[in-house]
This record gives C-alpha cells, structure tokens and sequence, in this order.
C-alpha cells in the first residue's frame, strides 16, 4: 500500500471558511479605516490652508507682493499684490486657494475633485471660504462623523495685511 500524502476534501473546505472569515472581518474593520483616514485628511486640508493664509498675510506685512501658482495643473506664477487696495480679502484667498489646489490637495470624498473652494455650500469633503466680511475669513471644512452625519469645521482668519 502506498503512502499518499494530500490534503481531504474537508481540510480544505475548513481552510478556505476560516480564510472567509478573516477576509470578513478584515475587510469590515478596513473600511472603518478608510473612512477616519477621510477625516483626517479633511482635517488636514482644513489646517493646512488656514496655516498657509495666515503665512502668506505675514509674508504680507514684510513684502509688498506674494507669488503664487494659478489655477490647478498650471506652473503659471501670478503675482499678488499685498495692497488690500488692489487685492481685497476675498481675491486674496481666491489666490491661495488656486495655489494649493494647483499643489495637489483633493477632496478625500472625491478625488477627482479639488479639496479647496471660494464659494458654494458645505459638501462633503469640501474646504470652502465662506465669508469675507471685512478683515475676517471664515473658513469651513466638512466630513461625516462617525455616526454618519454631516460635521462642519469653522475657523477664521484676520487679514492683518
């Protein structure tokens, strides 16, 4: 008689339930993970473009002109003058805006829509400059928490310039 050395038929059905399994509950917890990564990119892009404004109206308050790419996927250059009399507070942020989508920020919801907006409502994802009243710019970034509902992240910026 000889020795034959192979896997059953159940071995192999138990293998392939138990790799079903893992596969299940991987996949439910990376999906979990996808979605915190989502916030915290919205919150990232949220910090990054009120750290770049207040950058760039110090840069402002020494320099009587900033450069900054133009719209998205152009090395275009454009210069901004710092004169509020010539650059008011929302073509200012307008210009930041179209330098940081140009540098690659994207909505974590969308990705082939840009992260960083001057107008429209509060969509998911979405970075938008809400108002400009004066010297103050507000500023709103959106996700879904985790109960599934819409959240809204407000900060708002003084144009010292």
């Amino acid at each position: 008689m000889k020795n034959k050395s192979a896997f059953t038929l159940i071995e192999l059905l138990v293998v392939v339930a138990i790799i079903g399994i893992l596969a299940a509950v991987g996949f439910v917890s990376f999906g979990g993970f996808t979605e915190s990564a989502k916030v915290n990119v919205v919150k990232s892009n949220h910090n990054s473009i009120i750290k770049y404004l207040n950058t760039e109206i110090k840069r402002c308050q020494i320099q009587s002109s900033i450069q900054l790419k133009s719209t998205s996927n152009s090395q275009n250059i454009n210069v901004i003058p710092c004169s509020k009399s010539t650059t008011d507070t929302a073509t200012f942020f307008r210009a930041v805006q179209d330098h940081l989508n140009n540098e690659g920020f994207k909505n974590p919801y969308k990705n082939s829509e840009i992260a960083f907006f001057s107008s429209g409502g509060n969509s998911l994802g979405r970075t938008v400059g809400i108002s400009y009243s004066g010297n103050l710019i507000t500023v709103n970034s959106s996700y879904n928490n985790s109960s599934g509902n819409l959240e809204i992240i407000t900060s708002t910026v003084t144009d010292e310039r």
